[in-house]
């Protein structure tokens, strides 16, 4: 068992085995362990193929747990809970039966796949229904199985373009995998077929994906008409509506991306339903705390250009992260119903946080308030905000006033080049001298690519000093990825759960504000760090939160 730190917040448990079943069953027994026996902090546990990944709050671990620092005590119980707790009780395999509609425009990819393994089409079905299969890992979409044992003669490599569109429920080939696309999405893998079973439920919480790391799975032939019979249809949500009456504000200009956000979804990134948030963390949580609402309040989040509101009932609100033309930042502001406020010019900086008193009235779903664009659920009606939408927001309880601000050493710098502190990856090793140097040495460009999922990167091209095939496992906030093109990617806040690219360094949770708050054509610098120097600078940063908290509440109490 090897463990590596994933940045400041997270460990990867890489298990050594002499066949993949060995190695999923010992993957499958640590982190039985580990769910037996957690520990106070660690907030996911994520297995896939070879590996776990343990995420985690070094604040929580430190102020609940014995003597080190949080990445000392992370260590030490991942190394003796298979001890403490026998290995855990096992969980009953399941065996899922799966409905397959294959070839014709449910499977475009399958007579390419036949030709490839020399068969026939009937007989490329018969080989890939013969099978029985088992789900290694649950990623890059919410519900995505990566499943073992496709026949070697059906592998096929990865589509040199992606499709920019891939229908829910296509079964497909990558490599010497079988997957199953759960929600239409971009994708490279073969298509041979279509499924009408539903595998991202997020309406049911207890069980929001058909298929989970360890189960088996079995595919059977259905000809098109018998799949339409069989066809899942998603759950009818009832949009949300909120009358004038009702609402704290309505939207007159929506922004190029305006969002509902909370502080993210924890304890659901085994089930591949990423953790999301905000992309400016601290910002987020300042303008809450400004406003005497908790940290994790549902607020808006506004990238590139914000929104233009019109507030129908007397109100405060807090605008952190970049600068806004014509609108103090950092502090409470006082809105009287019939007040256009306008966030529509950021004149410093890429995303803003708007907070409102008593905080919107957003219901959860999969614990959590944020928008997840990619599935379209969670937030406002699981999209971004548009002209005419009206939100509420609940009661406030504190008497407000303009009497304090944030301190200006929570707002990310902005401007000239960015300088982020990053730890070395888990696969820093893989990568050539030269790339090794090039990496902390030489400048990056932000490319107007970059979105929430990922800031991508222009710069030195970053090669493998030899090829080599790594198998998805989990990633964090602030991972830098390196595709094949020698890119880099810097995985920002609705990144994927799990992913199969080399990792050449992982950025710390302290710098990520600097990132998010980057513009297209920023330089980026990397400065190398110590996972000890990651952690201090952690906790002096939620001991600062803390005590803006504190003060906020005393004036609350004086006033």
């Amino acid at each position: 068992m090897q463990l590596i730190p994933l940045g400041d917040c997270a460990v990867l448990v890489v298990l050594k085995a002499r066949s993949s079943a060995v190695a999923l069953e010992a993957v499958a027994r640590l982190a039985r362990s580990l769910n037996i026996d957690p520990l106070a902090g660690v907030t996911d546990i994520v297995p896939a193929f070879t590996t776990i990944t343990v995420h985690y709050d070094p604040a929580i671990v430190f102020a609940n747990t014995g003597a080190g620092t949080p990445v000392e005590r992370v260590l030490a119980w991942i190394r003796t809970a298979p001890a403490a707790s026998g290995g855990g009780r096992r969980k009953a395999a399941r065996n899922v039966i799966v409905p397959v509609s294959y070839g014709g425009e449910q499977g475009p990819d399958l007579a390419e796949v036949a030709a490839h393994a020399k068969l026939t089409e009937a007989e490329a079905i018969r080989l890939h229904t013969k099978a029985v299969y088992r789900v290694a890992a649950v990623g890059f979409s919410p519900g995505f199985p990566y499943l073992l044992g496709l026949p070697p003669r059906l592998a096929m490599p990865r589509r040199g373009t992606p499709r920019l569109q891939v229908p829910a429920g296509s079964v497909g080939i990558g490599g010497a995998q079988a997957g199953i696309y759960p929600t239409a999405t971009p994708g490279g893998w073969s298509i041979i077929g279509r499924t009408p079973i539903r595998l991202f439920r997020p309406e049911n919480e207890a069980a929001p994906t058909l298929l989970e790391t360890g189960d088996t799975v079995k595919f059977i032939s259905v000809t098109e008409s018998q799949a339409a019979k069989l066809e899942e249809t998603p759950a009818v949500v009832p949009k949300i509506k909120v009358s004038r009456l009702a609402a704290v504000f309505e939207v007159i200009k929506p922004g190029a991306l305006t969002t509902v956000q909370d502080l993210g979804r924890t304890g659901w990134q085994h089930y591949g339903i990423p953790v999301g948030g905000p992309m400016d963390r601290q910002a987020a949580r300042v303008a809450n705390i400004l406003l005497g609402n908790d940290e994790n309040t549902p607020l808006l989040e506004a990238t590139v250009t914000g929104p233009e509101l019109r507030f129908l009932r007397d109100t405060w609100i807090a605008v952190t992260g970049a600068e806004v033309r014509g609108v103090p930042g950092w502090r409470p502001c006082r809105v009287r119903a019939g007040q256009v406020v306008s966030l529509t010019e950021l004149t410093n900086g890429t995303c803003i946080y708007i907070a409102v008193a008593g905080g919107l009235e957003v219901a959860p779903v999969m614990g959590g308030a944020g928008t997840l664009l990619s599935a379209g659920v969670g937030g406002w009606n699981g999209r971004a905000l548009q002209a005419g939408d009206r939100l509420g927001a609940r009661p406030g309880e504190q008497e407000i006033s303009v009497n304090w601000s944030a301190s200006v050493g929570f707002k990310a710098p902005t401007g000239g080049d960015v300088v982020v502190r990053c730890l070395c990856g888990a696969q820093w090793e893989w990568f050539s001298p030269a790339s090794r140097r090039a990496f902390f040495a030489k400048p990056f460009k932000v490319t107007a690519k970059s979105d929430r999922m990922g800031m991508r990167l222009d710069g030195p091209t970053l090669r493998l000093e030899e090829k080599r095939e790594l198998a998805s496992e989990g990633v964090g906030f602030g991972s830098v990825q390196v595709p094949p093109d020698g890119s880099p990617i810097v995985l920002m806040a609705d990144r994927q759960t799990i992913g199969g690219y080399p990792k050449i360094g992982d950025v710390i949770s302290v710098d990520l504000p600097r990132l998010a708050q980057a513009r297209p054509g920023d330089l980026v610098r990397f400065k190398e760090t110590t996972i000890e120097e990651a952690q201090a600078l952690y906790l002096e940063q939620e001991h600062a939160l803390a005590l803006l908290a504190a003060g906020v509440r005393s004036k609350f109490k004086r006033e």
